[in-house]
């Protein structure tokens, strides 16, 4: 009996002992004091900036949210309380005294740790690594001959930006105030009170760089891609850790918080942008957006698909009796499908089917190519037989002295006319000027990807780069790589080197070029009869790729463009009408097919054999002469060119608010002689890069100015290609003699001794 009173006695008093663990549940003997003070009061008291800091906290239809809410509010669930969250203000260093002084248990928005902060509180692990990034005005860069290449650190952003004079922008009172200060003691300083406040002063030119959150910046491009188009993200760039702050009196929740994130992390490897897409949607389209494009049409797709077709069905069959009508029946010397008329036709029609009917364009693109890759073929040999025939031909025939006497006064005449015309019609037509953000939006989605160009150094460093790139060190290279300029400068060393030479075999050689040249011409001439199924295929692939947008963006640009190009066009008339006397429907006649076969090769070069056959037919002027002019009128006297690099430098500085002084813009005048003269022989799109002359030297960004040039040439192209056909073929009626019985063609003519 005493046994068991003993018994019950023991299990009396350790069940006295335990009555208190057991009433506080059965987890709470394992919590630590500043935990279990919090499980009491059932609630986390979370601290949040007053301000929005998208995506990690921000009001959405009258809700907090984003990454950083999202991660509190899970760790308000593994304590087994509710979340309460505090809009504290005074920015991220008043959300830090706020944990200090024990306000709120724990904060986080975007926060980062450095160790100013975590003297005054707790911080747990790194939950995200975000970066600081530098954001640069394009202009500033340029005008202080700042090259992003050299920025390949942030001591090389530290050492160009840092001077007096220079404006960095940052936050107030955020934690890359005191960095700035620090990295640009020099430089002034400009508190901005938001980071969208300071990329808006980089953006407006109030500042020449900004220190902002990458976060800030991904947002305000993700808001308004135009920005890129007058700024630009440096590659450096500093970590900026995000971590959440914990009141000092509470270094157990410190661990928890921090167990959870080893443990329990909200993304392990979420990126920015997909936080972005996250919270603020995607970009781009997602994936489930492009079905409706590729999905099966349904009934009303395909009626107004058969509208579509009907329409242009109608309309061709329309075009094409109105030609069958007016061209075709007409009784002529020429072949109908070498009319104008009938190019003009096929050139609507495609372009007409490529807006209703833009699938056509992938059966359609690829033969066209196919022509146009016959064309290119046909481009180095001309132009090396055309020009080796027309420098013997200036330099071996006495006569000829004369001439080239003209040429060399003429043509710098009226390349400076064309300039100064592209000049003004910029300065009255002001094309530039308030260039529309969805513009600069379209330019700057234009621009991704692109390699940027960017001048070498000083003009000298220009001039020298060109000159690397006219002097070929193999012969053969230029002709296997397509290098037109350097294969210019061996045709015109080549023919000088055989006129002033001593053998009588060089007549021979002379005689095989021509051949080569007249050889040409038939192959030309025969491949004219598909020029109207070629521009038809190429106009529909054009605007079926292109669309009507990119004209829309630019077209005060390419109406200013055109506008300057047109007085070229009519001098070239009445360079013609004056010297070989014949009405204007006879020039339309026989020249107007040399426009037309530019316009659609988008080469002035492929025209020229059958130019100088046309020159060639009239008596009025000197058969030899023309022979040799013709050539350096056509590839050195490029009026359009001149009139593109003078408009466009001008448009850009309208776009970036820049005031050029009349000194300025004769500058621009001159040194778009230097960019003709580098530009001849170019094939596509290269010579746009040659705006790296003019841009240099005026302090303009040259990324921007190639990518509008490229936007506006990709338009305009045809016309410059077309309008230098007819242009190469007035400046030489112009300065070649009258027709004379008694000359000779120069071609067995030997030049004197000595």
């Amino acid at each position: 009996m005493r046994h068991v009173v003993r018994i019950v006695s023991l299990s009396f008093v350790m069940f006295l002992v335990a009555l208190p663990c057991l009433g506080a549940g059965p987890h709470a003997s394992a919590m630590p004091d500043d935990i279990r003070d919090i499980q009491q009061s059932g609630v986390l008291r979370i601290g949040v900036i007053e301000a929005q800091a998208p995506p990690f906290i921000f009001e959405q239809d009258g809700r907090l949210t984003g990454f950083d809410v999202d991660l509190a509010r899970q760790l308000a669930v593994a304590l087994g309380v509710r979340p309460e969250f505090v809009r504290i203000p005074g920015g991220w260093d008043g959300l830090v005294d706020a944990v200090a002084a024990m306000t709120v248990d724990i904060g986080l928005s975007e926060l980062t740790k450095n160790m100013a902060r975590t003297q005054r509180a707790y911080f747990s692990r790194p939950y995200f690594l975000s970066h600081a990034v530098f954001i640069a005005n394009r202009l500033a860069m340029a005008q202080n001959r700042i090259d992003a290449a050299d920025l390949d650190s942030v001591q090389a952003v530290a050492r160009h930006f840092d001077a007096p004079g220079l404006r960095i922008a940052t936050m107030a009172r955020s934690a890359l105030e005191p960095l700035v200060r620090e990295l640009f003691p020099r430089a002034e300083i400009v508190p901005a009170p938001s980071s969208q406040a300071a990329i808006a002063m980089v953006y407006e030119g109030q500042a020449d760089l900004v220190m902002v959150g990458e976060a800030a910046f991904e947002i305000a491009v993700h808001a308004d891609p135009g920005l890129l188009y007058k700024i630009d993200r440096l590659a450096p760039s500093l970590d900026d850790p995000c971590a959440i702050a914990v009141s000092p009196g509470k270094p157990d929740l410190l661990r928890f918080i921090n167990d959870y994130l080893e443990v329990h992390p909200l993304r392990p490897r979420a990126t920015l942008r997909e936080i972005i897409d996250r919270y603020l949607g995607p970009t781009d389209p997602a994936p489930g957006e492009d079905v409706p494009a590729v999905a099966e049409p349904g009934p009303q797709d395909e009626r107004v698909d058969m509208h579509d077709i009907a329409l242009v069905v109608g309309l061709h069959i329309l075009a094409l009796g109105v030609l069958w009508a007016t061209v075709v029946r007409r009784p002529s010397a020429q072949h109908w499908l070498l009319s104008p008329w009938t190019v003009l036709a096929a050139m609507g029609l495609g372009g007409l089917a490529g807006m209703y009917l833009p699938f056509l364009a992938a059966y359609l693109s690829r033969p066209a190519g196919l022509y146009m890759g016959f064309w290119r073929m046909c481009v180095l040999p001309i132009m090396v037989a055309a020009i080796v025939t027309s420098t013997y031909r200036l330099l071996a025939c006495g006569g000829n002295a004369r001439l080239l006497k003209r040429l060399l006064v003429w043509t710098p005449l009226l390349l400076l006319g064309a300039a100064l015309l592209g000049v003004g019609i910029g300065i009255v037509g002001r094309p530039g000027a308030d260039f529309s953000k969805e513009a600069q939006g379209l330019l700057a989605s234009m621009n991704k990807g692109m390699q940027t160009a960017t001048p070498g150094g000083g003009l000298y460093d220009q001039l020298m780069d060109m000159v690397d790139t006219i002097v070929p060190d193999n012969l053969l290279a230029p002709m296997v790589n397509n290098e037109n300029l350097a294969v210019l400068f061996v045709a015109i060393f080549f023919g000088v080197a055989v006129a002033v030479g001593k053998k009588k075999a060089r007549t021979t050689l002379i005689d095989i070029m021509d051949t080569i040249l007249e050889s040409f011409t038939t192959m030309i001439r025969m491949s004219l009869y598909l020029l109207p199924f070629a521009l038809y295929a190429l106009s529909l692939d054009f605007i079926a790729s292109t669309g009507l947008e990119l004209m829309l963006a630019i077209l005060r640009l390419v109406v200013c463009l055109t506008l300057a190009f047109i007085p070229g066009g009519l001098l070239s008339l009445a360079f013609l009408r004056i010297r070989l006397k014949i009405p204007l429907a006879a020039i339309w006649r026989d020249f107007g097919p040399i426009f037309l076969l530019s316009f659609s090769t988008r080469s002035s070069v492929i025209s020229m054999p059958i130019g100088l056959e046309r020159l060639q037919n009239y008596p009025q002027i000197d058969r030899a002469q023309i022979t040799a002019a013709y050539p350096f009128a056509l590839l050195v006297c490029h009026y359009a060119y001149a009139a593109f690099f003078a408009l466009t430098p001008v448009f850009v500085g309208q776009a970036f608010g820049v005031s050029f002084t009349p000194g300025q813009y004769i500058a621009i005048a001159f040194l778009a002689l230097l960019c003709v003269v580098s530009a001849i022989g170019t094939i596509g799109l290269s010579y746009v890069l040659l705006l790296a002359i003019i841009c240099g030297p005026l302090g303009l960004p040259l990324e921007p100015a190639v990518v509008v040039g490229m936007a506006a040439v990709s338009i305009v192209d045809p016309i410059i290609s077309g309008v230098q056909a007819l242009f190469g073929c007035g400046v030489a009626t112009l300065v070649v003699d009258k027709a004379n019985p008694a000359s000779d063609a120069c071609g067995d003519t030997e030049m004197p001794a000595g």
